[in-house]
């Protein structure tokens, strides 16, 4: 993982996971899923939540769950993102834009 992803997690005290294996590990979760007549949606729920709610947690479009990272990013949570959701929308470059935007302002806030 790039250096500034690392520092961009670190500000926020949050963690990213994109290996299955690491997905029980974590507070919110990103995964795809089919529907019954075979069309691919994504899931973006916090993983306490016991069923999805299809107004709050499916997504058609894939391009709208990088902006929920970064959200959750922001609040601190512990993500797991589907390792093909995370490379199929740039996601390390995405937070790599959002740390170089932020950190200015980092330092600012320090000085």
């Amino acid at each position: 993982m790039e250096n500034k992803v690392r520092k961009y997690l670190d500000h926020y005290d949050a963690e990213i996971y994109t290996s299955y294996t690491d997905e029980d590990n974590c507070s919110f979760k990103i995964y795809r899923e089919d529907t019954a007549d075979g069309y691919e949606v994504f899931i973006a729920k916090y993983s306490g939540d016991k069923y999805i709610n299809i107004m709050d947690d499916v997504y058609y479009y894939q391009h709208d769950l990088t902006n929920i990272v970064i959200e959750k990013i922001q609040e601190g949570e512990t993500v797991y993102v589907d390792d093909d959701i995370w490379n199929d929308n740039y996601m390390e470059d995405e937070i790599i834009a959002y740390y170089e935007e932020e950190s200015e302002e980092w330092e600012d806030e320090d000085a």
